[in-house]
C-alpha cells in the first residue's frame, strides 16, 4: 500500500469533507484578494446551506416505507445528500454575490471544481480495502430473538453478509438470492450493521422472501458495526467468506458467492 493509499484509507468522510472546505476558503481568498472579508462572510453563509440543503434533501426526497434517501450516494452514511447540498451553495452564492457578478462567477466555478475534486477522491478513498485479519474475531453478536452468537464458533454458515435495510445494493442483493431455488442458495449468516432491532424486524415483517429461511442464528445483529470496521470497508453490502479455523476471506460480488454454493 502507498503513502496516498494510507493516508486516504486514514481520513473519514468528515476530515475530508473539512479539508476540501478549507481549500475552497483559500482558494475564494486568492481568485479575489481585494474582497477577502465578502469572501469570508459567503463561507461562513456557504456551511450554514450546504448542511441544511443537505439535510433537507434527504428529509425531502426519501422512501417513507423504507425511510431511505433516494439519492444521498453510497458514500454518505450521515444523513445527508450532496445534490441537496451543492443546490443550497448554488442559490446561496448567487444571492449573495448578486450585486458582484465577475466575483458570483468565479466563486460558482470554485465551488462546482472543488465539489468535483471531492466526489472523485471520495469515490477513490471509499474505494480501498484494508487488509484483512487472518481470522474471524471471536466477536459476541445478537440473533432476532436476544440470543448471543458468536459467528466463529455457533454460527454454522460459511459466508456472512454485511447488510442494512436502506442500503439499495444490499436489498438488490438479498432479492436476487432470494430468487434461487433454495438448495441452490449458499450458507449464509446475514448481520445487520448499525440498525435497532425494531427496523430490521420491520423491513424482514414487510420481505419475507429476504429472511432466505434462514435460521434464528443466521440473522444477527451487529449495532456497533464491529464487522465491518473489521473490514475496512466504506460501503455495503459486504460478503466475507469463512474457511476452516475461521479463516477469513473477502468474496469480492455475488456471482461469486453464488458460485461457491452447492448445487
Amino acid at each position: 500500500m502507498d503513502l496516498l493509499e494510507g493516508a486516504m484509507i486514514s481520513l473519514s468522510p468528515v476530515q475530508l469533507a473539512v479539508a476540501c472546505a478549507t481549500m475552497t476558503l483559500l482558494a475564494a481568498h486568492v481568485i479575489s484578494p481585494a474582497a477577502r472579508t465578502t469572501t469570508t462572510c459567503w463561507a461562513l453563509g456557504a456551511l450554514v446551506f450546504w448542511l441544511t440543503g443537505a439535510s433537507l434533501w434527504t428529509w425531502l426526497f426519501q422512501d417513507t416505507t423504507l425511510r431511505h434517501p433516494v439519492w444521498s450516494g453510497h458514500l454518505w452514511s450521515t444523513g445527508v445528500a450532496p445534490a441537496g447540498g451543492l443546490i443550497a451553495l448554488l442559490v446561496w452564492t448567487l444571492w449573495y454575490c448578486r450585486q458582484r457578478p465577475t466575483l458570483r462567477q468565479r466563486l460558482c466555478l470554485l465551488i462546482m471544481i472543488t465539489n468535483g475534486l471531492w466526489w472523485g477522491l471520495e469515490q477513490y478513498r471509499s474505494g480501498l480495502q484494508t487488509p484483512l485479519p487472518d481470522t474471524l474475531a471471536a466477536l459476541t453478536l445478537k440473533s432476532l430473538e436476544g440470543r448471543s452468537i458468536t459467528p466463529a464458533h455457533d454460527a454454522p454458515a460459511r459466508h456472512l453478509l454485511l447488510w442494512r435495510s436502506d442500503c439499495t445494493p444490499c436489498r438488490q442483493w438479498l432479492q436476487k438470492l432470494a430468487d434461487l431455488p433454495a438448495g441452490q442458495r449458499p450458507e449464509l449468516a446475514l448481520v445487520n450493521q448499525g440498525e435497532p432491532l425494531l427496523s430490521v424486524i420491520r423491513y424482514l415483517d414487510q420481505h419475507p422472501d429476504h429472511q432466505l429461511e434462514l435460521e434464528d442464528t443466521a440473522l444477527l445483529l451487529d449495532p456497533r458495526q464491529h464487522l465491518l470496521a473489521l473490514t475496512g470497508s466504506r460501503r455495503l453490502p459486504v460478503l466475507l467468506q469463512v474457511g476452516p479455523d475461521s479463516a477469513l476471506r473477502r468474496v469480492d460480488d455475488l456471482p461469486a458467492l453464488i458460485a461457491s454454493s452447492p448445487r
